[in-house]
């Protein structure tokens, strides 16, 4: 997703289409409410606005809007939308069992369609799933998690109470996050199974391919 200003000419990312990190140049911007106009100057209303980007590499354009509340003129969006092209689910490696990757394509299915509560309960789903994974065996998710603290370490105890605490607000108390909250906290867990699954599969891998190396070397000398 692009940054906020307005006004800026070039922004570098991802390109939706070509998937490389490029340069992009704005092509065009409008205002779309409260009136559509060529005019994005900011005033204190709450307004909507569009912008087309053009990806350096391949030429094609990429499209967003920008939903901002009332307020200072420098204020922050409330929503950035990506319309083209269209956002891809998010997924996991399929080394990762395959309960937690169907939690979490199901969170992802909702993301991409702006349904952040739904996608929050999911994400949390599939947290109470790697924990079950990974031998957690208390009644309570935090519970799960903390029994998790020694084998995985802090850091990854800290990311999975974030996905949680996300699924907990949305399922119990009905709170809408912004699509920024609800990616952090997908992008969590897709670190989190790298760390946890990915790597040490591809360690696996790596180790089986050398003794292969050495198996065939020995067979050749005999």
């Amino acid at each position: 997703m692009f940054a906020h200003d307005l006004f800026a000419d070039r922004r570098t990312g991802v390109c939706g289409h070509c998937k490389l990190a490029v340069s992009f140049t704005r092509a065009r911007a409008q205002r779309l409410t409260p009136q559509c106009q060529t005019n994005i100057s900011m005033d204190g209303q709450a307004a909507t606005f569009e912008r087309i980007w053009v990806c350096s590499h391949c030429g094609q354009g990429t499209v967003e809007v920008l939903v901002f509340g009332e307020g200072e003129i420098d204020r922050a969006p409330l929503e950035v939308l990506l319309l083209w092209p269209t956002p891809e689910a998010r997924e996991l490696d399929l080394v990762v069992p395959e309960p937690i990757r169907d939690r979490f394509a199901e969170g992802a299915r909702c993301e991409s369609v702006r349904a952040y509560r739904g996608a929050a309960a999911m994400y949390r789903a599939a947290v109470e799933e790697l924990c079950k994974d990974r031998g957690a065996t208390k009644y309570k998710l935090y519970e799960k998690i903390e029994e998790l603290r020694t084998s995985i370490g802090d850091e990854l105890v800290a990311f999975l109470h974030e996905a949680r605490m996300l699924g907990n607000d949305s399922v119990h108390d009905g709170l809408v996050f912004s699509a920024e909250e609800v990616a952090d906290v997908a992008e969590l867990i897709i670190e989190l199974t790298d760390v946890l699954y990915v790597q040490p599969a591809r360690r696996a891998a790596m180790r089986q391919s050398r003794q292969q190396r050495r198996d065939a070397a020995k067979t050749a000398t005999l």
